[in-house]
């Protein structure tokens, strides 16, 4: 089964049921209209070949709505909304680059490897203004809230997550709340999700560095830099914690 990205980290944020429901996160179309008579003249219309380029390993069940490997240097969200510039080194993929949601992520053997394994990825960055965003397990997280304490607030409460001091951000002209948030390791209870999971993801394993920013008039836009593995969250963060930083969102 060919995927559009890794389902578990976009779930965070609600995007799997958007791709299940309108085919890549794609705007819905108009209802459909009564296609013409068709004459002995008519001819199939081939598809024009998608220009976008993606790691080799990667397989999309749509046409992605990002950029695809970026080279070195400065680039802009096309559609992304609040709009920002950043910067990356060579090595970097975007695949989602819609008004709601963006993402990046390395073009690795670890991510090869997980995707080929799991149809996840290793190693990941998602964002996206959403109202209720999830770290381990969805059916027991309500981070909600107007503002970036609130959401901090609410995921600190929860007794199913570790979450480390926060400390206060200002990335690109917004500022918010920063912390790394874990599966509880002393939480004694079940997720009803974690049966569904591919086989070899570990939930106490997985590892996410959060970070809420307040948007005037818009709500929280949530980012999750992610990982499957503890061992290689630390270097991972090494690598995108810069091209964070390089943010700068237009208002």
């Amino acid at each position: 089964m060919n995927v559009f990205v890794a389902p578990r980290q976009l779930g965070r944020l609600g995007l799997a049921i958007v791709l299940a429901g309108c085919a890549g996160a794609a705007p819905p179309t108009s209802p459909p209209t009564a296609a013409p008579t068709p004459t002995a003249a008519s001819a199939p219309t081939a598809m024009p070949s998608p220009v976008t380029n993606f790691p080799s390993w990667y397989t999309t069940f749509e046409t992605p709505t990002g950029s695809g490997i970026l080279p070195a240097g400065s680039h802009s969200t096309q559609r992304f909304s609040p709009g920002f510039t950043f910067s990356v080194p060579e090595g970097w993929v975007n695949s989602i680059d819609s008004a709601h949601y963006f993402d990046l992520f390395p073009d690795t053997p670890a991510n090869q490897a997980e995707f080929a394994r799991s149809e996840t990825l290793a190693h990941s960055l998602l964002m996206g203004i959403y109202p209720t965003p999830w770290f381990t397990c969805e059916s027991l997280e309500h981070n909600g809230g107007a503002t970036a304490a609130d959401r901090l607030a609410a995921a600190s409460a929860n007794e199913a997550l570790a979450v480390s001091n926060p400390v206060d951000v200002s990335i690109g002209g917004l500022t918010g709340k920063q912390f790394d948030v874990q599966r509880n390791p002393e939480w004694t209870g079940n997720c009803p999700a974690d049966s569904d999971l591919p086989v070899g993801v570990n939930p106490a394993d997985e590892r996410t560095r959060g970070i809420f920013l307040d948007v005037p008039s818009r709500g929280v836009l949530v980012m999750l830099l992610y990982s499957t593995s503890s061992a290689e969250h630390e270097a991972f963060l090494a690598e995108l914690m810069p091209i964070v930083e390089s943010f700068q969102f237009g208002q």
